[in-house]
């Protein structure tokens, strides 16, 4: 499980400092956002998939994407509102960093296995 969480603070950490370019306090806001996404994960998102389970089949699964990305943004907004400070970051850009994190997440735990 501590193998899980540090391989999504070393994919936040890219997100962070590539595609977000926030290069001040990337440590602590990585660490504080993967207690959040698995804060998140674990009480909001399977509620939301019950409730959004029509949709879901309807688009063929491809709303879990959407949904996904959805949390990962609230997650966002949840750490700037702890962290007491404001990046400048468009949703299109949370979107994208999202998926940058998804790939990394998933290529990082292949090689750890």
């Amino acid at each position: 499980m501590l193998t899980r969480f540090l391989i999504h603070i070393v994919a936040l950490l890219f997100v962070f400092y590539v595609i977000w370019h926030i290069h001040t306090g990337i440590l602590g806001a990585a660490v504080v956002m993967a207690i959040i996404l698995a804060l998140i994960n674990t009480i909001i998102r399977p509620v939301l998939l019950f409730l959004t389970f029509p949709v879901t089949v309807l688009t063929l699964g491809l709303f879990i994407l959407v949904l996904n990305a959805l949390l990962f943004a609230l997650s966002f907004a949840i750490l700037q509102g702890v962290m007491g400070v404001h990046f400048d970051v468009s949703f299109g850009l949370i979107v994208l960093g999202y998926l940058i994190y998804v790939i990394i997440s998933m290529v990082l735990t292949r090689l750890v296995r």
